[in-house]
């Protein structure tokens, strides 16, 4: 199987358009996204009189056999994720102010102060909050694992951030749980694919980036971070995995 894959997309609709074209001409089986289709804030810039999420999300529905919510998805349809770290959310957290949120978070889960709102309505929300946070694709072989980011949290929501290889433990063993072989995820907002495989050593460091644009991800199991739909500086980005050679394939262009 070829599986094209798109992800943090962030409303952006001319990224999103320029991707959707270079996933045709790599005919994919099927289109994957990993999450993050709404969320705007004042990290990004440059888009913000031309976004939409409502037409981004319409895209998405339109093109994409699986989807994934990402952190940014599940507070814009005011929905908790199922791994918090330890964290409880508040009863009222979705109309607490900033400041009340940043108190009450301690820096454990994202706070989201600079979010600027959509033009969502309710049959986009409704959508979002249909999405599952993560999907096996085990109609293939191997098997792949479909999230926002890394297991145990599967959305991104909290701020817990995945350094050394020992903290992929869960990850490893659900995949093994599962059968699964490759598992994919963005979140980062780097300009090229990150990797990290099962057997390294636990002290030695997660990921390392392959600036390359076809990479064989070898035969252990693997765990892929892949480049932004809304890309640094105006770069679209848009992943292709064939199942059968393990290679995985990126195209960016400029929008």
């Amino acid at each position: 199987m070829k599986l094209g894959i798109i992800t943090d997309i962030h409303e952006n609709v001319s990224s999103l358009e320029t991707v959707l074209r270079l996933a045709e001409d790599g005919r994919y089986d099927h289109l994957a996204c990993l999450g993050d289709i709404v969320g705007y804030d004042n990290r990004f810039t440059g888009y913000g009189f031309s976004r939409s999420a409502r037409r981004c999300i319409s895209l998405v529905r339109s093109t994409c056999r699986w989807v994934v919510a990402g952190n940014h998805d599940l507070f814009a349809a005011s929905r908790h994720p199922s791994w918090v770290n330890g964290f409880t959310y508040p009863a009222d957290w979705f109309k607490m102010t900033s400041a009340e949120k940043r108190a009450a978070s301690d820096g454990m889960v994202w706070t989201y102060d600079t979010e600027i709102p959509g033009d969502l309505e309710d049959d986009d929300l409704e959508y979002i909050r249909s999405l599952p946070e993560f999907a096996i694709i085990n109609d293939s072989v191997p098997g792949i694992l479909l999230s926002h980011y890394i297991c145990p949290d599967f959305s991104g929501s909290t701020t817990r951030t995945v350094l050394k290889q020992k903290h992929l433990h869960d990850l490893w063993g659900f995949m093994n749980h599962n059968d699964l072989r490759f598992s994919l995820s963005g979140h980062f907002h780097k300009p090229h694919a990150c990797f990290a495989h099962r057997h390294t050593l636990p002290f030695f460091r997660a990921f390392h980036s392959v600036p390359g644009e076809r990479i064989f991800l070898g035969d252990d199991i693997t765990m892929v971070l892949l480049p932004p739909v809304t890309g640094v500086k105006g770069r679209a980005s848009f992943a292709m995995l064939d199942t059968a050679s393990g290679i995985l394939s990126l195209v960016h262009q400029r929008t």
